[in-house]
Formats: C-alpha cells, structure tokens, sequence
C-alpha cells in the first residue's frame, strides 16, 4: 500500500481538526442556553465604566494588583459588556473561539516538540472535548483561566523559535490574564535545558518578572485569613491534590496514574509532566479555592506528556483510547451540563425579573432582597441592580443585615423575595415604615 501523498494527508489532517471543532460545538451548543453566575455579573457592573487609560496602564503596569485587577481578561468583560450587556450567547462564542485556538497552539506545541501528528492531533482533541475543564469554556468567569493559557502556549511556542521579545509579551500577557502564569519562567527553564541549546541568558527578563510578582503576591496579598489566603503546608497539599487529580482523567486519582508515563524516559513526557506540576504550584497552596476550571492550563501539559508517550507506539492507539475514554468523558459532561444549566435558569429568572421591576421604576434606587436562588452570592444581586441603574454599587441589602432596618424606615425601596419552590421574584414597592 503506497504512502499517502502530503497534499491527502494534509487534508486529511484538516477534516479531522474541522471533525473535532465541529464535535465540540456540537456537545456543547447547550451552553449559549446559561445565564451568568455572581463574579460574571460583578465583572460586567464596573468593567465597561472603566476607561481606555485604565486598562493600558493596568497592562504595563509591574506592580502586583492588589485589587484582583486582570486587564487582560476583565478587557473581555469590558468590550462584551458594553455591546451585548446580558445576552450571553456573545460571551459564549467568544470562549469558545478561545478554546478552539487553544486547541490548535496546543498540537502546534507538540508537532514543534516533534510528535507524530496523528498523535498530536489525538491530544488535541483529548484537550477540546475533555469534561475535566468543563466550567471554562462554559462559563464567562474563567476567560481569565483561558486567555492565560493561550498566552503561556503562545510564549513557549515563540521561545522554541527564538522570538525571544514576543515570547516575553506573551507572557507578560499570560500573567495579566491569570496569575498561574508566574510559574511559567520555569516551564521555559526546563524546555530551554531539555529541547533548546541552553542558552539561558535569555531567561533572565523572564525569571526577574517572575520573581518580583511573585514575592510580591506573598508579602502584598491583602487576603491574610480567608479563602484566597495561601497555605504552604501539607495538610493544604492533601486536600487540593486529590481534587485536581480526580479531575484530570476523570477517574479517582487519574491525575496520579498519569506519572507512569515518566518510565519511558522520554524528555518529551517529562517535560509534560514537570511543566503541568510547576503551573499548579499556586493552586496547591489555596485549599478555600478549588475549582475544576484551574485544570484547564495544567491539562495542556498533560496532553503533551501523554501525546508523547502514544508517539513512541502506533497512533491508532491513541485514537483507541480515546475511543474508551469518551463515554466516560461525556457521562461527566452530562451532569455538569444539568448542574449548570439547572442552577443558571434560576438565577436568569431572579435577573430578569429584576430588570423588569427596574424598567418600570426606574426611580427606585435602593433594593432590599430576601431569598436568592441557591450558589447565587450578595455581590451577584448588588452587581445585577447596579447593572439596571448603570452605574456603580447601587445600594442593594439583604433584609436581615443591621443597614436594612434603617433603609426601611427612611426609604421607599424595591422589596423583592425570591419565591424557591416556585423559581420566581416577586418585588414590590415599599413606602417607608411600612411593615
């Protein structure tokens, strides 16, 4: 049997990445159906008020932000807030036009680290399809998770050409996108040691970054006692490893089992598999904050571990296993699709109703609410009424608090109750001191 030709297995190649994108978005068009949750509604109440100036000097600007500013993904928040405001289908397109191009840095990531192609093409799918990230490519709130990833893929595939300028950018842009990227100096580090001539010099505008954002986040991070407040202890480690272990293949301990493939003594899944555990560093050490979408740049590096591994057999092994591990993969993408879509769909009512209550009394400044709809926060509900009055922290108190009795008494407000058992708003108008 003769060989195919280069232009037949370059098309090939083509239908089966098209096949692939065209199966993401066929499993999850379901997704445009969603409502955001609290931190999305929070980031869309200020983000577009900001200015040009800004978001450019927070871009340059080497200090470490102790207000959480992330320019550049709250620029996504800016730019799609300010021209579809609650309409979530753009936001949605929009992570997963992300996702697809992290997808295709990925397998041009490993082509450069020279797996075979149907291998590559293999883990790439693995990475677009996976369930194990499911919220961030579903959710707008973890568009920071996707554009720091984009970038830190971007930054090593420009080092490995020696754009040692356009790199640095990259990842400088992946740090201003999510703060996992202070690890990725490193991940450089051991590409340059294992894949490159060693030549480190370089690194070092990389490695100062760095070090300076990241000594200033342990000494300038205002969190000192809550769930961002960093553990560096073991039992942090015993609870946040199992849970991004499990996470990964979607098996207990899967993450785990992956370190097998460091027997076969290929650099190219070992770099894999030390890259994915030096970008978790800053996640092994948050036990208050576990979210499956802070797997999603560490999955990168665990498809090039085991993409590597699957070249050094037959391909069609890979698209074997991938074959078994899909049922197991969509099982857990069904339930998170009836989770997420089951809790949007409440507080899209809550939202709407809202809204409603606001375009019809537009006068009415001052809302105090009883009941939300269940994982929906306080800052959600005060960003939501901000966002109706366009304009920031309008007042928005819960009736329990000490602020209410005094807001009841000497206001007319929007009283408003969230009706659990029949998944609606009710609000109302209420003079001041009535009961």
């Amino acid at each position: 049997m003769s060989p195919l030709s280069n232009r037949t297995r370059v098309l090939l190649l083509f239908l089966a990445a098209l096949a692939i994108g065209a199966g993401f978005i066929a499993l999850n068009h379901e997704a445009s159906s969603g409502f955001f949750q609290d931190d999305e509604l929070a980031n869309i109440s200020w983000a577009p008020l900001a200015d040009a100036k800004t978001f450019f000097i927070g871009m340059i600007d080497p200090r470490f932000q102790r207000d959480n500013f992330r320019p550049v993904g709250h620029l996504y928040f800016a730019a799609l807030g300010k021209y579809a405001g609650l309409n979530f289908t753009p936001y949605v397109t929009a992570i997963f036009a992300i996702h697809l191009l992290n997808g295709i840095l990925l397998y041009l990531l490993m082509r450069k680290m020279a797996v075979k192609e149907w291998c590559a093409l293999a883990g790439a799918a693995f990475f677009t399809l996976s369930a194990s990230a499911f919220d961030a490519y579903w959710k707008p709130m973890y568009v920071f998770d996707l554009l720091c990833t984009t970038f830190s893929l971007a930054s090593i595939l420009l080092f490995a050409r020696r754009r040692w300028v356009l790199s640095f950018v990259s990842f400088w842009l992946a740090y201003k996108a999510k703060e996992l990227a202070v690890m990725l100096p490193v991940v450089l580090g051991v590409y340059e040691y294992w894949f490159g001539e060693r030549k480190f010099r370089p690194l070092i505008p990389y490695f100062a970054t760095s070090l300076s954002f990241g000594i200033q986040g342990v000494l300038l991070n205002p969190n000192k006692d809550n769930d961002y407040t960093f553990r560096f202890t073991l039992e942090s480690l015993l609870k946040t490893a199992p849970f991004y272990a499990q996470r990964f293949l979607l098996l207990p301990a899967g993450g785990f089992v992956v370190f097998a493939l460091a027997l076969l003594r290929d650099r190219r899944v070992w770099f894999g598999l030390l890259a994915m555990m030096l970008v978790m560093v800053p996640v092994l050490f948050l036990p208050g904050r576990l979210f499956e979408a802070y797997t999603y740049l560490p999955l990168a590096f665990v498809v090039v571990a085991a993409a590597a591994a699957a070249s050094r057999f037959n391909p069609l092994w890979a698209w074997v296993v991938l074959a078994f591990w899909m049922p197991v993969n969509v099982r857990q993408w069904r339930h998170e699709r009836r989770a997420t879509l089951d809790r949007d769909r409440q507080i899209a009512v809550f939202v709407h109703d809202l809204g409603a209550f606001v375009s019809h009394n537009p006068g009415i400044q001052t809302l105090v609410y009883e009941g939300v709809p269940a994982g929906f926060h306080a800052w959600g509900v005060s960003a939501a009424w901000s966002i109706f009055h366009h304009k920031l922290d309008s007042p928005a108190v819960w009736f329990d608090w000490p602020d209410a009795r005094s807001v009841l008494s000497t206001q007319t407000i929007a009283y408003a109750k969230w009706d659990a058992a029949k998944e609606r708003l009710q609000v109302t108008v209420r003079p001041p001191a009535q009961p």
